[in-house]
């Protein structure tokens, strides 16, 4: 799975680099990322932009993560998310529990602030 992270303002920036957030990668994403969690990073942006498929694996993936976030006093965001993907966030109506921006700028002055 390719993955890229950088932090910036005191936010984990994640590049998830698939072509989908699915069963194949879910486990190992969620992994990965809840390592930094666990060692104390509390705000997240997830950069969708290379991601063009989201199953139901994905989406629990991204409650997960998002649920032990708040268990931590911490925040996500989502952003640079493709036509196709946002209708599936439509459809499971996350678009209620996520943070969603254009791009990664929006995104960083929100959640540093």
């Amino acid at each position: 799975m390719r993955l890229e992270t950088r932090e910036q303002d005191q936010v984990l920036i994640v590049d998830l680099q698939e072509p989908e957030l699915n069963h194949a990668v879910c486990n190992e994403f969620q992994r990965r990322v809840m390592a930094f969690v666990d060692n104390g990073m509390t705000s997240l942006l997830l950069n969708l932009q290379s991601v063009q498929f989201l199953d139901s694996c994905g989406i629990g993936t991204l409650i997960t993560i998002r649920n032990k976030l708040l268990k931590a006093k911490g925040s996500i965001a989502l952003c640079n998310i493709s036509e196709r993907v946002q209708k599936v966030l439509d459809i499971a109506a996350l678009h209620k529990v996520f943070d969603i921006y254009e791009t990664e700028e929006d995104a960083l002055a929100d959640l540093a602030g």
